[in-house]
């Protein structure tokens, strides 16, 4: 049987790699690309942001690493393909490197959370490294998700696919009445 660690080190790897699969293949200006809905986020701002998020739940919480991180500006990312792809295979093997030794009292309470982050297990308790893991897994996949949306919309609009089935939705989406 693999180890707790492994097994963390096994799914985020895989996650990293299944976002990796979403970004190839994508110009710089697909990457960049808004989409026409309220509040969503760039491709490249999404993976900005599961990397930032990522990095601080293994790296920074789990493994202690200082790493600078801008949440906000994570959203406003500009990003270039093969430098997004770079870093997450760089989270990999530092993800991959981490677990590999990580001892189990790692998996207990973070012993200093950084300061001015509203950190919270689940009830009072005290937040664990396996909680971090935990929530690295959980972000991630959520994002990954958001992440195959995107990439759907961006194809779908760069190839005309994209038409909406009643006008409402076309002036929602900023498309003049029967544009297709």
């Amino acid at each position: 049987m693999i180890s707790e660690t492994t097994a963390f080190a096994q799914v985020l790897t895989q996650i990293a790699r299944d976002i990796i699969a979403q970004l190839e293949g994508l110009s710089d200006a697909e990457l960049n690309q808004p989409v026409p809905l309220p509040e969503a986020n760039t491709l490249a701002a999404l993976a900005t942001h599961t990397l930032g998020a990522g990095e601080f739940w293994t790296l920074v919480l789990v493994g202690g690493q200082a790493i600078p991180r801008d949440r906000p500006a994570e959203f406003r990312a500009v990003g270039h393909g093969p430098a997004l792809i770079a870093r997450f295979e760089g989270w990999i093997v530092a993800l991959q490197a981490l677990l590999a030794d990580l001892p189990a009292e790692a998996l207990g309470p973070v012993p200093h959370p950084p300061p001015g982050r509203r950190l919270q297990a689940i009830g009072d308790a005290p937040l664990t490294g396996r909680d971090c893991l935990l929530r690295a897994v959980e972000h991630s996949a959520t994002h990954l998700g958001h992440i195959q949306l995107t990439r759907q919309l961006v194809l779908a609009l760069r190839d005309g696919q994209l038409t909406p089935a009643h006008k409402d939705v076309g002036a929602q989406l900023g498309m003049a009445d029967g544009q297709d």
